[in-house]
Parts: C-alpha cells; sequence; structure tokens
C-alpha cells in the first residue's frame, strides 16, 4: 500500500520545520504521499496542501473565537483529506489548540499520531500532558530540556536535536558583503526590526518598532532598518504601516524590506528588535545581539499572564537559563524603551560583544546538525511504512 501521511503546521515557523523533514522524509522513502495543512515549505517538499496556512495562522483567544467558523472548516476537510486518501500517520506540528482536538478525531479513525516540536507545557496547561500522554503515539522535542519533562510524565519522547542547526547561517567573514548588499555601501549601524509572522503581531509591533527607529535616527542620524519581511504576509501590510508612521519607499532613511531572507538580514545587522518566538532563536543563531519584544490583544494578555508561570519569554533566555537578551512585554514595549535598549547595545561595544558570546553559548547547548533526518527516520520506521531499503545517512 501506498505510504501516506498527514503534516500539520499552523503559521511559518511550523511550515518550515515541517518542509525540511518532510524533504528528508520523502528523500528516505520516495514513494511517500504527502498531505498538509501549512505553507509555502511544505508544499516545496512535495505535500498537497489541503488547508493553507492562512486559514489557521492566528493567536490570541479573542482573536480565534472570530475565526472559529474558517477554522472548523479547516478541521474537516483535513478529516475528509485521511479518510477519502487512505492516510494511515500523522505529524502534528506544534499548534496545541488546534493539533489536540484534531488529535482525538485521527485517533479514533485509527491514525498513529506523531507530535513534532512540544507545545510549551512546561509555561502553562501542563495539565494537557494527560491529553497528549493519551493521544500521542510518539512527542519529537527540540530541546533537552522538554525531553526530560515528557519522560517524567510517561510520554514516549525523542530529542534529536534542533532542526533550525540543520540550515546554514552567513558567517562572519559574509558579514560586510550582506551589509552592503542589503544595507548599501558606507559605514554606519544597522538594526532589524522584526514584528513577526502574523498579520495581528506585524499590526501591533511594526508602528512601534518604526517609532524606536525615529527616535535612534535623531540620537544617531546615520543609522539605517531593514525589515526582514514574513513570505507570508502581504506587502501591503508594511507598506501601509510604513506610511502612516511617515516613511515613504525609498526614501532617505526609510527601512529596507527585504522578503524571505531572514537570516541573511540577521547576519548584516549589528543589533535587533525581535518578535518573541522561534525568530529569536534564528537572530541567536546569527549571533546578532537583540531586544525581544512582544505585546498582544489587552484581554489575551490579561488571560496569558494569569496561566503562563516562566521567567522568560523569548525562546533565546529559557534555552539559556538565564536573560541573555532583554525583554519587553505588553506595556513595557514602548517605542523609546525599544530605543533606549538598542542604545545600550550600539553604544556600549562591551555590553555588544557579551551577548555574542551568550549566543555562542547557546548553540552548544542546542546539540549539532541532523535533526531532521534522524526524526524522519524514526517516524518511517514508527509508521510501518514499506519504503524499500534506506539510502545512508548524509554525511
Amino acid at each position: 500500500m501506498t505510504p501516506r501521511v498527514l503534516v500539520v503546521a499552523g503559521e511559518a515557523s511550523g511550515d518550515h520545520h515541517g518542509g525540511r523533514l518532510l524533504s528528508e522524509m520523502t528523500r528516505l522513502c520516495p514513494a511517500l504521499e504527502s498531505f498538509a495543512a501549512g505553507g509555502p515549505e511544505l508544499e516545496a517538499a512535495g505535500a498537497r496542501i489541503v488547508v493553507p496556512m492562512e486559514h489557521l495562522n492566528v493567536i490570541g483567544f479573542f482573536e480565534v473565537a472570530s475565526r472559529l467558523p474558517r477554522i472548523y472548516r479547516a478541521y474537516r476537510s483535513l478529516l475528509d483529506a485521511v479518510r477519502e486518501n487512505g492516510i494511515t500517520a500523522a505529524i502534528l506540528i506544534d499548534f496545541p489548540d488546534f493539533n489536540l482536538l484534531l488529535a482525538r478525531a485521527l485517533r479514533r479513525r485509527g491514525v498513529r499520531i506523531y507530535y513534532y516540536v512540544s507545545p510549551q507545557l512546561w509555561a502553562w496547561r501542563k495539565g494537557r500532558v494527560r491529553l497528549i500522554r493519551r493521544l500521542v503515539d510518539h512527542m519529537f522535542v527540540i530541546f533537552p530540556f522538554e525531553a526530560d519533562f515528557y519522560r517524567s510524565h510517561g510520554v514516549p519522547v525523542t530529542y534529536a536535536g534542533h532542526p533550525l542547526l540543520d540550515s546554514r547561517f552567513p558567517d562572519s567573514s559574509e558579514k560586510e558583503a550582506l551589509r552592503r548588499e542589503l544595507a548599501g555601501e558606507g559605514t554606519f549601524p544597522v538594526v532589524a526590526l522584526a514584528p513577526g509572522s502574523r498579520k495581528g503581531e506585524v499590526g501591533r509591533l511594526y508602528p512601534r518598532m518604526l517609532e524606536a527607529y525615529s527616535r535612534l535616527r535623531e540620537r544617531i542620524p546615520q543609522i539605517r532598518a531593514l525589515v526582514p519581511e514574513s513570505p507570508s504576509l502581504p506587502d501591503s501590510l508594511y507598506r501601509e504601516i510604513e506610511t502612516a508612521a511617515g516613511f515613504r519607499a525609498g526614501s532617505p532613511g526609510s527601512p529596507v524590506r527585504v522578503r524571505g531572507r531572514f537570516r541573511e538580514v540577521m547576519a548584516a545587522a549589528d543589533c535587533a528588535l525581535v518578535a518573541s518566538g522561534t525568530a529569536t532563536l534564528e537572530t541567536g543563531l546569527a549571533g546578532t545581539p537583540m531586544v525581544v519584544v512582544y505585546a498582544l490583544n489587552e484581554g489575551t494578555y490579561r488571560i496569558a499572564r494569569a496561566l503562563v508561570k516562566v521567567p522568560a519569554i523569548g525562546m533565546v533566555n529559557l534555552v539559556a537559563g538565564r536573560t541573555v537578551a532583554p525583554e519587553l512585554i505588553q506595556e513595557a514595549a514602548t517605542p523609546s524603551r525599544m530605543a533606549e535598549e538598542i542604545l545600550r547595545i550600539l553604544e556600549k561595544p562591551g555590553r555588544s560583544e557579551a551577548i555574542r558570546r551568550d549566543l555562542f553559548a547557546i548553540r552548544e547547548i542546542m546539540g549539532g546538525p541532523g535533526a531532521s533526518e534522524r526524526i524522519a527516520r524514526k517516524i518511517l520506521d514508527m509508521a510501518g511504512f514499506d519504503c524499500g531499503p534506506a539510502p545512508a545517512p548524509l554525511p
């Protein structure tokens, strides 16, 4: 029987990790057919997109409520795809509120469930671990401390390293060339403004970042800004926010937007304002000092503050186990505070170098490359797919 798998990713980082994993699975099992809720990276890896990622890509309790009809249609479409195509295994990537609901229905249909990129149960709603123990055949985590958590709760788990380490990051020798290419010729500081990959995040954070950048220009007139555009969002969203902030594309001092080259932008920058999430790890692996910022809908934030019990929200700080990058959350995420923290990095070389050393140590904590291939092999084996002789491991 032809091996068939469903992959479900609800946002950009999940699409990225899922795309890398599916590429490895298809390399190891060329007969594999895949169906997905996802975006361009899963599609490029060969998945047939059943539900476009943007139909699920929403954050916040109140924001989700307004999208429930579309989310329910996506849920039904995925279950229809499972039934119509005889899918026997599913890989659910993070996105727990949707994926754990879907897992219940998949389990009833006899689908084997592999969860990749753990929900942050160690931060909030730890009771869901009992549901995962009942529904999920195997959990694949990307941080070593997560494996300890799941083992202590009786969940089969594998830590195989972080998939970001499978990707190539520009090294220090490429920095100057990237600066010239993206920011232009000259000697001036470069700040990256990374407001996230969701429309709501960009709408809340990008105006604040632009105002912070305007304040920085008052202090350092020659400073320039690079903005890594999310490929999943329209160019017009950024342009409208810039226009409202008084910036006109192409005019002197206006931010330069770069689409789909997040790591290159971060490598070219001297420092960055970065929305909390996987982007903080990518920025850290690029070795760029950063300030982590985040803001939610006020109602969502009040609920989250009551539920979330972690000392930090920036993944780069959680991995380090201490504050490597300052965090400005909700009411603290003001343009003036953002500008102040960036100035501390730019005007104090010792601080910048200390942050870079801490970021290098995080790479050591996260281990080496090869996670996507190791997880692909294990899932194919657990699912019992008939793939023929397995290719040798990549060097």
